[in-house]
């Protein structure tokens, strides 16, 4: 499960420090490259996103995840490669726009 696979939650979990909230993980193993790579990988990204969003907004996550109920959900991005400039406008816009309806959004570099 990747990026890549729109239609899937690629992990998720209750986190033992803090069990009022729940993490829904996108593993995005991609590089960047050019500029025209960069937007394909925007894109790509930006539909996951879209699809974890309608997961929690639908109800969805309930269905799938009982104990998510009562959780507060946080996507979180874990990249494999430094975001470049328009990824970190993406991922600021995201956090800024889900922020107003209770849903957590962050971006971790995972260090090989």
């Amino acid at each position: 499960m990747s990026v890549s696979d729109a239609k899937t939650i690629d992990m998720w979990g209750i986190p033992k420090w803090d069990n009022n909230k729940i993490i829904l993980g996108i593993a995005d193993h991609l590089e960047w490259g050019d500029k025209a790579e960069q937007g394909e990988h925007l894109l790509v990204l930006q539909e996951k996103i879209n699809n974890y969003i309608a997961f929690i907004e639908s109800g969805e996550i309930y269905i799938e995840i009982p104990g998510a109920r009562g959780k507060s959900p946080i996507i979180l991005v874990q990249g494999q490669y430094a975001l470049p400039k328009q990824g970190e406008l993406l991922i600021d816009r995201v956090a800024e726009t889900l922020k107003g309806v209770g849903i957590g959004f962050e971006f971790v570099l995972i260090a090989d």
